[in-house]
């Protein structure tokens, strides 16, 4: 049994107990017709040629949207912080590493949504505002993309999708390449590479709500072009979330940047998470998105393990120790 299958156990009758009780249906609205809709990022250099692509269920919500985090004042200085759907947007930054097998870079791109509802099903049990997705393109000295790991924006829901140029003494021993469940999503275990390589960027399929990647695959842009009813997003430097306009002047971060709270998003809160998990968990703030970086310097740990005791090796920053954790051995 995996770590991440191990850590599964015991805690889906919790979670779906606490899902089942929250929230209320509501009556979808209808399906647009056409090809399904993609957000695709647009920029130039290494960060655009293999920025991943987002194609989500039920477009026509807008909480399904890839959008763009801003901020507002309100009279008496208050801010609120929050996505508009309207307005789509991939955040990137880009980290060389190395391990004793050889030098990677990792392209980090970051999306988020105005939320996840509230709806009595176990998958909804990570319900908040103002969420996020992961996605780390790594690619070797040759750059080629070697691995795809996703997570949520606030270390959970982890998955793992290497490719076909990833050697096969780099994976997890007993890993299946014919394909992996994820928190009840099936994802392959291996992405096939297609024919020009350079062109070929990941593209993920969004569960609607959740937005977990419920299916991957690697696609060239003339594949995509032709797959997709594309949706511009443009491509920015990270460092812009820490630079949101306000009206009148000035500027303020979509993160909180002192006190008990650096390093979380604002507005974010995942209280079905809370009552869950934050017992045996020792977190009270687990759920709760953040920001991707080095714990000393933001003050909270992007771990990737609900075990406590297992913060630090499953701390997604440095990446090296923490694929080295979950058994990949680049």
């Amino acid at each position: 049994m995996t770590r991440r299958a191990a850590g599964r156990i015991g805690r889906r009758g919790v979670f779906l107990c606490l899902a089942l009780a929250a929230g209320c249906a509501t009556v979808p609205a209808p399906v647009p017709l056409g090809p399904p809709a993609a957000f695709v990022a647009t920029g130039d250099g290494l960060a655009a040629r293999f920025a991943p692509v987002f194609v989500p269920q039920r477009p026509d919500l807008t909480h399904n949207r890839v959008g763009t985090p801003f901020a507002t004042r309100a009279a008496d200085g208050a801010e609120h912080v929050g996505v508009d759907p309207d307005r789509p947007a991939v955040f990137v930054r880009r980290i060389p590493f190395a391990t004793a097998r050889g030098t990677y870079t990792n392209l980090v791109y970051r999306v988020h949504f105005t939320r996840v509802p509230y709806a009595p099903r176990f998958s909804h049990v990570s319900a908040g505002p103002n969420v996020g997705l992961l996605v780390v393109v790594t690619l070797d000295a040759a750059e080629r993309p070697v691995l795809v790991t996703t997570v949520h924006t606030c270390g959970c829901y982890l998955a793992f999708l290497p490719t076909a140029a990833l050697p096969e003494d780099a994976y997890p021993p007993g890993w299946d390449s014919g394909g992996q469940g994820v928190w009840g999503e099936h994802l392959p275990g291996r992405l096939t590479l297609p024919a020009g390589l350079g062109n070929a960027r990941p593209v993920l399929w969004l569960r609607a709500g959740t937005h977990r990647v419920m299916h991957a695959a690697l696609m060239t842009d003339a594949g995509i072009a032709a797959a997709f009813r594309t949706i511009p997003a443009p491509l920015r430097p990270v460092e812009a979330l820490d630079a949101l306009p306000l009206a009148g002047g000035g500027t303020t971060s979509f993160f909180h940047t002192e006190g008990p709270l650096a390093g979380y998003v604002k507005g974010s809160s995942k209280p079905l998470e809370l009552l869950a998990a934050a017992w045996w968990a020792l977190d009270s703030r687990v759920g709760v998105d953040k920001r991707y970086g080095p714990a000393d310097k933001m003050r909270t740990r992007f771990y990737t393990s609900l075990k406590f005791w297992r913060r630090t090796e499953s701390d997604m920053w440095p990446f090296a120790d923490f694929l080295r954790y979950w058994g990949w051995r680049l």
